[in-house]
C-alpha cells in the first residue's frame, strides 16, 4: 500500500492528483490525497463572480466575473483535435479536452490598436512608425539597432524585444515545436559576433548575462526605458536569465492564439477537483483536504518515508495533525517552499545543495485591481481610449460600444496595464445596463509596492509578514478609499479626462500575488545558472541532487519550468514526474513527442 501525499491544490498539484487517481496503476490500498491550505482548488488561477451587490438597482446578478489571477492560455489553430496540437500550451489544451471543456474555449480578446499613455503623451500602436514620434531621447546607437536589425514598424516594445531575440538567438521562433532547441540554447547559447560588444564580447554565455544588463549595452538607458515602460510588464526586462528572456519575449514564428474559458479559467480547476473526488472514491482514503496548511516536514528515521505536519484551519480552532507520505509531492513555489523549510531545519530544503537550486528561480509579485461600474465611461467620445476594441466573441449584430471589450492599455504610471472586460458573463454580453468591469490596474515587480501601502488604511494589526491575502481570494475596499482613488485618478491621467469625470465604482477589489505563500504572481530564472541542470533536478531532488534514490520526494509547479508563467509550466513538470519516476504513460499518445521540460 503507497500513500500518495500532494500539498497545493493548484495547478500542479490537481493534475497530479487526476492523473494518480485516473492512470490505470495504483493498487488496492493506495491512497491519493491532497492538501491545500485555502478553502477552493487553483491556487494562482482565481476566477470571483461578483455579488448582487455591485449591479445597479432593478437589476439581476447575471454571471458577472473577473480573472484575479492567470486568465489566458496559447492554443493551436488545429484546437480542438488532440492529434493535430503541437503549438500553444500543449498540455492545457489535451486537459481541457480530457474533461470535455472545449466547448467552453473561446477568444480572449485584445485591441487591435493599442493605446501607450507614457511621459504624459498618448501614443496609438499603429502610430509608432517612428522613434521621433515617442517621448524618449533616444541615442543614436539605438537607431543604429532598430535599422540594423530590420526591426518591423510600428516600433512597439514588444518588436524591439523581438529583435533582440533574434539578434541573440538567431534561427529560433517560439514555436513549441522548437522547445528542444530553445533547451540546447539555455545550456549552450553564447553571444555570436554580430551581437558582440565590448561589455558582452563573442562567446559570453548568454545565461550569464542579466537581461537588464544587455538591453542597457544594446539600447541605452532611454531605449531601455521604453521597452520596460512599452510591454506593460515590468518582470519581462528585470536582470533575469537573459537566455530565458530571449524565449519568454519572442513570439515571431508562432501562430498560437490566446484564449480563454467562457465563465472563468477557474471551471477548469473546479472540473479537475470534482474528477478528483469522484474516483477518490475508489481508494477509500483519497480526496482533497481543504484548510490544511503544511508547517514543516521531517524525514523518517525508520523507513524511507516523510512526516508531514499539518495545521487545520477551521473558524476560530485549530487542530493538528500528521500524515506519512511514500510518495511526496510538494506542489508550491520557492516562497512556499522557503517557509516550510524555516520550520524544518533538518529537511533537505535547508541542504546547501538544495538551496543553490532554490535560489535558480526570482519571486516575481504582480497585483490586480478591478473596478465595476454602473456605465462603461471608457467609450465616451470625451475619452481618449482605444478605438479598435473589439465586440464580445458570442455578441449579437449590433452590440452597443458600451459591451465591447479589449486590452491592454499601456503605461508608465503605476496603473501599468489596464483591460476592458465590460459585460465579461458566460455566454456573452451582459443585461443592459450594466455593470462594466475594468481590470483598472495589472502590474508587477516594484510598482506593486505601490499598491501595498494603500491596501488596508490605518495601523497594521498584525505583522505585516503574517498576512495571507492571497489565500482568501480578492479583497473589497471601500469605493472612497485611498485605494480607489489613486485608481480613478490615474485612469482620468490616462484617458485624458478630468479625474471628476470618472464615475464612481460599484465596488472596488484587489489581488497581491506578492504576499505570502505564494511570493509572486510568477516567476523567472536567474541569471548564471544552467537552466537545464536546475529544471531537470529539482523536481526530484534526492534521485537528482542528494543521491538518495530510496526517497520519493518531488517539487512540482510552474516556479521551476519551461513556462514559468503559465499554467502550461505547472502541467508540463507535473507530467515529467509521473512518467519519469512514477511509471505512468502519457496524458494522451499524442504528447510523445512533446518537450514537457530540459534536461541535462
Amino acid at each position: 500500500m503507497t500513500n500518495y501525499v500532494i500539498v497545493g491544490a493548484g495547478a500542479a498539484g490537481l493534475y497530479t492528483a487526476y492523473r494518480l487517481l485516473n492512470g490505470g496503476t495504483l493498487n488496492a490500498g493506495d491512497t491519493v490525497r491532497l492538501f491545500e491550505w485555502s478553502d477552493r482548488p487553483g491556487g494562482r488561477i482565481c476566477t470571483y463572480t461578483f455579488p448582487a451587490s455591485v449591479y445597479p438597482p432593478g437589476t439581476s446578478p447575471n454571471g458577472l466575473y473577473c480573472e484575479f489571477g492567470g486568465m489566458r492560455f496559447a492554443t493551436d489553430a488545429n484546437f480542438p483535435n488532440p492529434a493535430k496540437i503541437v503549438e500553444g500550451h500543449v498540455l492545457v489544451q489535451q486537459t481541457i479536452i480530457a474533461l470535455n471543456l472545449q466547448g467552453k474555449v473561446v477568444p480572449f480578446q485584445e485591441s487591435t490598436n493599442r493605446m501607450y499613455y507614457l511621459r504624459g503623451r498618448n501614443v496609438y500602436e499603429t502610430t509608432i512608425t517612428s522613434l521621433g514620434g515617442l517621448p524618449y531621447n533616444f541615442n543614436s546607437e539605438f537607431g543604429q539597432f532598430v535599422t540594423n536589425n530590420k526591426v518591423p514598424t510600428p516600433y512597439t516594445a514588444d518588436n524591439l524585444l523581438g529583435a533582440i531575440a533574434g539578434l541573440f538567438a538567431p534561427g529560433l521562433g517560439s514555436a513549441n515545436a522548437q522547445r528542444s532547441a530553445w533547451c540546447s540554447y539555455y545550456a549552450n547559447g553564447t553571444v555570436t559576433s554580430g551581437a558582440a560588444t565590448p561589455s558582452f564580447p563573442a562567446n559570453t554565455p548568454v545565461r550569464d548575462m542579466g537581461y537588464w544588463n544587455l538591453l542597457y549595452d544594446q539600447f541605452g538607458d532611454e531605449g531601455f526605458d521604453y521597452t520596460a515602460d512599452g510591454t506593460g510588464y515590468t518582470s519581462n526586462v528585470i536582470n533575469w536569465n537573459s537566455a530565458d528572456a530571449m524565449q519568454a519575449n519572442n513570439d515571431y514564428g508562432s501562430t498560437s492564439q490566446y484564449m480563454r474559458l467562457d465563465g472563468g479559467y477557474s471551471i477548469l480547476f473546479e472540473a479537475l477537483a470534482n474528477q478528483i473526488t469522484a474516483l477518490a472514491a475508489n481508494y477509500p482514503g483519497s480526496g482533497i483536504f481543504y484548510n490544511q496548511r503544511l508547517v514543516s516536514l521531517e524525514e523518517s528515521k525508520t523507513d524511507n518515508t516523510t512526516t508531514c505536519n499539518f495545521v487545520r484551519h477551521g473558524g476560530r480552532e485549530s487542530s493538528f495533525s500528521t500524515e506519512h507520505a511514500d510518495v511526496l509531492f510538494l506542489a508550491m513555489p520557492r516562497r512556499a517552499l522557503e517557509m516550510i523549510a524555516e520550520e524544518s531545519p533538518a529537511y533537505m530544503l535547508n541542504t546547501s545543495a538544495m538551496k543553490y537550486f532554490l535560489e535558480s528561480s526570482i519571486d516575481q509579485p504582480a497585483i490586480k485591481a478591478v473596478l465595476v461600474f454602473d456605465q462603461a465611461w471608457w467609450t465616451s467620445p470625451s475619452c481618449t481610449y482605444p478605438p479598435n476594441l473589439v465586440a464580445p466573441y458570442n455578441a449579437p449584430p449590433n452590440t452597443p460600444t458600451s459591451q465591447w471589450v479589449g486590452g491592454a492599455t499601456i503605461t508608465d504610471l503605476p496603473l501599468r496595464m489596464v483591460y476592458y472586460f465590460a459585460n465579461n458573463i458566460p455566454c456573452g454580453p451582459g443585461a443592459k445596463g450594466g455593470p462594466y468591469v475594468m481590470l483598472a490596474s495589472y502590474d508587477d515587480m516594484n510598482y506593486s509596492g505601490f499598491w501595498r501601502e494603500v491596501e488596508l488604511s490605518g495601523d497594521y494589526s498584525t505583522a505585516p509578514s503574517q498576512i495571507r491575502q492571497p489565500l482568501t481570494g480578492p479583497t473589497s475596499v471601500p469605493v472612497d478609499s485611498a485605494f480607489a482613488g489613486l485608481l480613478l485618478k490615474q485612469l482620468a491621467e490616462v484617458h485624458g479626462i478630468a479625474a471628476e469625470n470618472v464615475p464612481a465604482p460599484t465596488a472596488v477589489y484587489y489581488q497581491d500575488w506578492g504576499q505570502d505563500p505564494f511570493g509572486g504572481g510568477y516567476h523567472g530564472w536567474a541569471s548564471h545558472y544552467n537552466i537545464c541542470q536546475v529544471m531537470d533536478s529539482i523536481r526530484a531532488p534526492y534521485q537528482k541532487i542528494l543521491n538518495n534514490s530510496a526517497r520519493q520526494t518531488y517539487i512540482i509547479g510552474s516556479c521551476y519550468s519551461f513556462d514559468q508563467a503559465w499554467v502550461e509550466g505547472a502541467l508540463c513538470v507535473a507530467e515529467s514526474v509521473l512518467q519519469d519516476f512514477v511509471g505512468l504513460p502519457p496524458l494522451n499518445p499524442h504528447i510523445g513527442n512533446y518537450t514537457l521540460i530540459c534536461k541535462v
